[in-house]
């Protein structure tokens, strides 16, 4: 069962990762308030709609068994329900309220831990678990994510008399405009492309484990992967805290203030990579046996692989950071390329010799390369945006000095 629900997220995510297009980061760094909220919401509809299409396409040419293949929808469908509560994130986050996202995934953590384990324990079938799981994501979507962002719009011109629950909702609604949408497409399609490609890195071993070894190897290697999660979370939060200060500060051309926070962060991120990869190499046995079951704990030599790597991918996932803040959507595109080309390169080579030792190795080699690569661009980007802001700087001081012989 593990390794179906497993198989369900390998699939669905990297189909719904691509049709979300970054639109949270995109409207996070948005400073200049180019796009409104509901036209970001109105376009997250429409491609998710077709993710989920396009999921249900995958499973029906891929001819999987039929337990199998309901699994993968009903995760596509609680993964759409999560990629329209993500715009909602995107909108608070502009206005530097992440409380209300951590309150949100609070609140979706817990109940999807309920909802998943009383659908397994009632029904012993995976399935019912994953469909208990989309229904609690679509709740928490409707009665928490739309209902507290309406506090971070502006109101509704003019105020109607009766303020019905159709005005309430109204500035909520999603708008479609052929024209707008289609320049944020363009705007955020290279970004579709990178997530994707990242989603498509960090489920690379999966395909390769899947193919060689099976469900039930599977299942274990997404187990122990899945417990490197506490430090990608970590690190997330932090970069998206970040994003919306690391974006006025690039716009503003203050290079040195942005560096300087962008370099704190990473060194958080080393230290975070350093502190779990020691934990691992001493704890990892007891964790896994206290955590799963001695059956897992026989892999602890892979799990410190697997928390090495998610170490390395904190530093990493922290420069990226900073480089969509500077808002360079396309430059990732090349990155991601070959951050997933290295890895599906490592896994052709290591897994069919090495098995999940072999996976969680391909995984590590892979974040050295996102990091590396990763580190460059940032260090261009200094470059840049130096000359930039000393080249606006002296026209600022060319166009005062003529102003004032005027």
């Amino acid at each position: 069962m593990v390794g179906q629900f497993s198989l369900g997220l390998a699939i669905a995510t990297p189909v719904l990762m691509f049709t979300n297009l970054q639109l949270r980061s995109v409207q996070a760094t948005d400073a200049m308030h180019q796009y409104s909220f509901q036209k970001y919401l109105g376009l997250r509809m429409t491609t998710t709609l077709v993710g989920v299409i396009a999921i249900a396409c995958i499973t029906w040419i891929g001819g999987y068994q039929r337990v199998t293949a309901m699994v993968i929808l009903a995760v596509g469908c609680a993964k759409g329900y999560e990629a329209w509560s993500d715009i909602f994130y995107g909108l608070v986050q502009l206005n530097d309220r992440l409380d209300q996202t951590a309150t949100s995934m609070v609140l979706r953590g817990l109940l999807s831990m309920i909802g998943l384990g009383l659908g397994l324990y009632l029904t012993r079938q995976v399935f019912w678990g994953a469909l208990a799981l989309a229904l609690i994501w679509m709740l928490v979507l409707i009665s928490f994510d739309a209902r507290r962002s309406r506090l971070f719009l502006p109101p509704i011109k003019p105020i109607p008399l009766k303020q019905d629950w159709k005005y309430r909702w109204a500035k909520v609604r999603p708008r479609f405009s052929f024209r707008h949408q289609w320049k944020l497409v363009r705007l955020t399609f290279p970004l579709g492309i990178v997530m994707m490609l990242v989603s498509l890195n960090l489920n690379m071993p999966r395909y390769f484990v899947h193919s060689y070894m099976g469900e039930h190897q599977l299942g274990i290697f997404s187990a122990l992967a899945y417990a490197t999660v506490a430090l990608t979370l970590v690190a997330d939060a932090m970069g998206h805290s970040a994003i919306p200060g690391m974006a006025r500060l690039f716009a503003s051309g203050d290079i040195v203030a942005f560096r300087t926070l962008l370099l704190k962060l990473v060194a958080f991120g080393v230290l975070l990579g350093t502190v779990g990869a020691i934990l691992a190499k001493f704890l990892g046995h007891l964790v896994l046996t206290i955590s799963y079951s001695p059956v897992y704990a026989a892999h602890a030599g892979v799990f410190v692989w697997l928390m090495s790597a998610a170490g390395v991918s904190c530093a990493a996932s922290l420069f990226t950071y900073g480089i969509t803040a500077s808002r360079s959507f396309r430059i990732q595109v090349p990155l991601f390329a070959l951050v997933v080309g290295s890895n599906a390169l490592a896994c052709a080579v290591l897994v069919p010799v090495a098995g999940l030792r072999g996976a969680a190795i391909a995984v590590f080699f892979a974040a050295v390369v996102h990091l590396i690569i990763a580190a460059v661009v940032v260090q261009h980007l200094f470059t840049t945006g130096k000359k930039d802001a000393a080249c606006a700087a002296a026209a600022n001081a060319y166009y005062e000095h003529w102003d004032s012989g005027l």
